[in-house]
């Protein structure tokens, strides 16, 4: 392969995330509105929301890979991002509408879509600034499960912050959430889309973080990006289903990181210790959760 031909290559990598970009928009834009036969609608979400979470790893994927080769991309994605979010939250207002919602659907679904957007840059740039804290790819053997730990707590347990936040004040949960608006309708009109599921910013900063350090240490990327695929695809449609009302999703990304880069690690005795405890306490904290809910 010849010095130009890599240099292309390279070149449509780094250009990469504006397909995913715009993939994401479409899906988020057209699909709400998308009628099918009755029989056909829970069919049409799978298919849509299976293509939704390919355009989000895709997203956060190149441009976590994009962020390790322009050191200065993700504190230009953070501020950038934020600026525009914060921007695009008031314009309601600027435009004399109290709330988004009072929006007509063929305006309130792309508000929210964009709305999505803007979050996921801005949980990019942070996820790739964070990730800049771990220095050798062994940490993220005890780091990764933690996070997962300090999830579950925060999304399941009764005096979690995520849980107090829903009940407490929804709305800036709303605002600090991505809207999965997927759902196809048989009604022959359409009064308001509804999001099917709510995904929290935390997931995409943690998930850019992955990303990125599995790029800088040359772990496994693709695999792994194949594996959250299907597993974060398979915890929407549990959610979907309306099996739990909010589960955390750290759980399943540090599983599948772990999991498919496990080779990859050359962990010393204490290491493996500290790792399996964190590990060990995960584990039990969730099985404690699940067996308390019922």
């Amino acid at each position: 392969m010849t010095l130009r031909r890599a240099g292309d290559i390279e070149t449509k990598r780094g250009w990469a995330w504006l397909g995913w970009s715009l993939v994401y928009l479409l899906l988020q834009t057209v699909t709400p509105f998308v009628r099918v036969p009755i029989g056909w609608v829970w069919i049409g979400t799978l298919v849509s929301t299976l293509a939704l979470m390919a355009s989000m790893l895709g997203l956060v994927f190149t441009l976590a890979r994009a962020c390790e080769a322009r050191r200065w991309l993700a504190a230009a994605l953070l501020s950038g991002g934020a600026t525009a979010f914060i921007v695009w939250l008031l314009l309601p207002t600027w435009l004399g509408v109290s709330s988004s919602h009072r929006f007509p659907p063929s305006i309130a679904v792309p508000y929210r879509a964009i709305h999505g957007y803007l979050l996921i840059l801005t949980a990019i740039g942070l996820g790739c600034l964070m990730s800049r804290l771990i220095r050798e790819k062994n940490l993220l053997v005890p780091v990764v499960p933690f996070a997962a730990l300090v999830d579950a707590i925060t999304v399941m347990t009764p005096v979690g912050f995520v849980k107090r936040v829903m009940e407490s004040a929804p709305a800036v949960v709303e605002r600090a959430t991505v809207a999965v608006m997927t759902a196809p309708t048989s009604a022959p009109t359409v009064e308001r889309v509804v999001p099917i599921v709510l995904m929290g910013v935390g997931d995409f900063v943690f998930l850019a973080l992955y990303a990125a350090c599995l790029y800088r240490f040359a772990l496994r990327a693709f695999a792994t990006a194949i594996g959250l695929f299907f597993v974060l695809w398979a915890y929407l449609v549990i959610v979907m289903l309306g099996v739990a009302n909010a589960l955390p999703a750290l759980v399943p990304m540090a599983v599948v990181v772990l999991a498919v880069n496990w080779r990859e690690f050359r962990l010393t005795r204490q290491e493996l210790w500290a790792s399996l405890l964190v590990v060990g306490a995960t584990a039990t904290l969730l099985l404690w959760l699940l067996l308390g809910r019922r």
